[in-house]
């Protein structure tokens, strides 16, 4: 047997169920990989036509499917194996953007994104330490740290519950967790 048939041989056996399972474990590694960089830049939807998180996951299965990326099946498991293909497209993302800009006109390359162009610097500043808020209250809990880019990335918690897999209840329970956390952050920064 080929090794592309033993391949796709053994992507078909993945059954519908391990696939929800990887592409929820998917879904939180492409989150954490591209933490808050999907406003603008290489990973927006502006520039890749799609929910960027949906581009990379899509993408990287097509990829394997289309027989682009030779799964090394002995070698890695097939969550593994898409992960790799994810780092690779957004290596590449990354350096098509930039060749695309350093072509472009320089006057327009050097236009700020409407969504900060509109802000004045008092509600950038506000929201400049809201952020490093919820950095400073997130960073020794894994799942604080997931739900504060899940807050970024997503329109609501009926998105959060989709992107992340977690129970609308969960994500109230972090909820509460991290605004009394903030608001004990706030406390101690008006004290110093």
């Amino acid at each position: 047997m080929e090794r592309e048939e033993e391949i796709l041989q053994k992507l078909n056996a993945v059954s519908e169920k391990e696939w929800k399972e990887i592409i929820d474990k998917l879904t939180i590694f492409v989150l954490f990989k591209l933490k808050r960089r999907t406003i603008f830049g290489a990973h927006s939807e502006q520039n890749l036509g799609v929910n960027p998180i949906d581009y990379y996951i899509d993408e990287s299965i097509s990829k394997l499917f289309g027989l682009d990326w030779k799964w090394q099946f002995e070698k890695y498991s097939l969550l593994d194996q898409l992960k790799r293909i994810i780092g690779s497209l957004i290596s590449t993302n990354v350096e098509r953007y930039k060749t695309k800009k350093f072509h472009e006109n320089p006057t327009e390359s050097n236009k700020i994104p409407a969504i900060i162009e509109d802000n004045d610097d008092e509600e950038n500043d506000i929201y400049k330490r809201f952020k490093e808020a919820i950095e400073a209250c997130s960073q020794d809990d894994e799942e604080l740290q997931l739900y504060a880019l899940a807050l970024d990335e997503c329109d609501s918690f009926d998105d959060m519950v989709i992107q992340i897999g977690w129970d609308k209840k969960k994500l109230y329970a972090l909820q509460k967790k991290m605004t009394r956390r903030i608001t004990k952050y706030f406390e101690t920064k008006t004290l110093e």
